[in-house]
């Protein structure tokens, strides 16, 4: 109890004196009207005993300060004027009785002594003043979450997984995820909203992984891109993949490859490519879909016209099933780029692949490399690309094409004015000196041009080839040297194509027929230098060309064999 001393001397300062709120009591009404006749005394209640206390005299008398106490009791005199107040402490009014005299005595009043209460606890005071609670906060990232279920499951969490669960893109390729594992990840990744691209290569997370992962998409439509690659997934998995695609609108690119894809399940996937209308890049490459399976998704890509892109690369797709798909690019109208390379196509599906490019007027980009395809096919496939002015470019390498094959696929893209070809890929086709010259011809109108081969030979690998006259491919002498105004021969070769065009055996020849010459000798030359030297020569020689001085150079070197 904190009882208050003499304040005599200091009135010009005020001080508050607390009293507990057990020990102060309610006033009476004798004691109100006590109060009212300035009278120095305050009468004891009844039930208390007498207990002398020292108190302020009047010049500094203590004002009493009234606050809420709904929970305490007053009395009936009082209920009006002090309803709702309860005394708490007591403050020095330096004002009040000023007119007092300072000598007047100091009185002793009666402070009533605690009696037999129940001893109160914090619990009883209404107070806004509450101990310190624990704080709870939300984990967004999703974290916690991961490390509880983990928990759960008795899995090691990832560490690399934790790291990057906020990060727009997610790489865990071959981390040798279990089934479990992926199934841990896929039930955080479900509220993820940050997440574009996932992928989970090369886990074998199997049928199991595979359906907790097509169920998180099934709520999750924030992932754009997503890659399963080499997961044996098997038939179980390709079936919850296509049920998940046939609701999820947020996916636009997936890669199933490697994941043991039958016949049997490309059912699944027509039913996929028919309704999904979100999808732009499908990856089925390296599984094992054979004729059957390509006839059924050469029908599905012909009704598809959502797909940019297709990759049915590694499969077992030929005959039937390469004319199916073939017969599905030719009525597609939206597909960019496919890719059907190393699925054995052969000659038939070869032909099949030219008619569908003949007409198809989207696709911008096709590789049929290392489909047994023949010359036959590369010359028919030549003339489709004729008139084609949207394909951009042409992978066929690794087929049996010969040089003769390459020439001509040469000779379109540089004779057609149409075609907007920027690269040709021929890797480990052989070719000839003659195809080398046609690709530089084709590199001075589209400098940006592009073109892969294989070894180049002496001669044409074909049957019309036989007795050509060879080239030595480690030669690196131009057939035709330019100095200055004169013209030096140096693969004399030419001269005997010069005298087949020498009807009147005069030595001498017109400048279309010498360049005519040398396009048949088949070598790479500088065509513009050359050509601007034979025709001012001609000019200089009344129009045409007298060849008789390269027969004297003929006689001092040995022709090439």
């Amino acid at each position: 109890m904190i009882i208050p001393g003499e304040m005599e001397n200091q009135a010009e300062t005020p001080q508050q004196v607390h009293f507990p709120l057990e020990s102060v009591q309610e006033e009476t009404e004798d004691e109100e009207q006590d109060k009212n006749n300035n009278k120095n005394e305050l009468s004891p209640r009844d039930d208390l005993t007498q207990g002398p206390t020292r108190v302020p005299s009047q010049r500094s008398r203590a004002m009493l300060i009234r606050t809420p106490a709904n929970d305490f009791e007053v009395s009936e005199s009082q209920l009006e004027l002090e309803k709702d107040f309860l005394i708490t402490e007591l403050k020095d009014d330096g004002d009040y009785g000023s007119d007092i005299s300072e000598s007047e005595e100091e009185v002793d009043i009666v402070l009533p002594q605690e009696t037999n209460k129940p001893q109160l606890t914090e619990d009883d005071y209404d107070t806004d003043l509450e101990a310190d609670e624990e704080i709870f906060y939300h984990d967004t990232t999703g974290k916690s979450n991961y490390l509880k279920i983990c928990q759960q499951y008795g899995l090691v969490p990832i560490s690399y997984f934790v790291r990057h669960i906020t990060d727009n893109e997610i790489t865990m390729r071959y981390h040798g995820l279990s089934p479990t594992a992926a199934k841990a990840i896929a039930l955080v990744l479900r509220d993820n909203i940050s997440l574009e691209k996932l992928n989970l290569d090369g886990n074998w997370i199997q049928a199991e992984g595979g359906e907790a992962i097509s169920k998180m998409l099934e709520e999750n439509e924030y992932i754009t891109d997503l890659s399963l690659a080499d997961n044996k997934l098997g038939s179980e998995g390709a079936q919850s993949i296509c049920r998940m695609l046939n609701v999820n609108a947020g996916l636009r690119k997936i890669n199933l490859s490697g994941n043991g894809f039958i016949d049997s399940d490309a059912k699944f996937l027509v039913n996929t490519l028919e309704n999904n209308k979100y999808l732009k890049d499908l990856n089925l490459s390296h599984n094992l879909f054979g004729e059957e399976g390509g006839e059924i998704l050469g029908a599905a890509i012909g009704a598809n016209d959502i797909l940019d892109v297709i990759d049915l690369s590694w499969n077992h797709l030929r005959q039937k099933g390469a004319i199916a798909v073939a017969n599905g690019i030719k009525e597609n109208v939206g597909l960019k780029r496919i890719n059907l390379s190393w699925n054995g196509f052969g000659s038939e599906g070869g032909c099949a692949i030219a008619d569908a490019l003949a007409t198809n007027n989207s696709l911008l980009e096709i590789d049929i490399s290392g489909n047994r395809l023949t010359a036959e096919a590369a010359i028919r496939i030549a003339k489709s690309i004729f008139s084609n002015d949207n394909l951009r470019i042409l992978r066929m390498g690794n087929n049996l094409l010969t040089t003769a094959g390459a020439i001509a696929l040469a000779k379109v893209i540089n004779e057609s004015e149409s075609t907007e070809m920027e690269e040709l890929d021929l890797t480990d086709v052989p070719v000839e000196y003659e195809f080398l010259r046609i690709c530089e011809d084709i590199k001075m109108k589209k400098p940006d041009f592009k073109v892969s081969f294989g070894p180049v030979l002496r001669t044409g690998n074909t049957s019309d080839d036989l007795g050509k006259m060879g080239i030595d491919p480690k030669k690196k002498v131009a057939p035709i040297l330019v100095l200055q105004e004169h013209i030096v021969v140096n693969d004399m070769r030419l001269l005997d194509i010069l005298k087949r065009y020498d009807s009147d055996q005069t030595l001498l020849v017109t400048p279309e027929d010498f360049m005519a010459a040398i396009e048949e000798l088949a070598v790479p030359y500088d065509k513009p230098k050359v050509q601007q030297a034979v025709f001012k020569l001609a000019d200089d020689q009344s129009g045409r060309i007298y060849f008789g001085d390269f027969l004297k150079q003929q006689g001092n070197q040995k022709p090439e064999s």
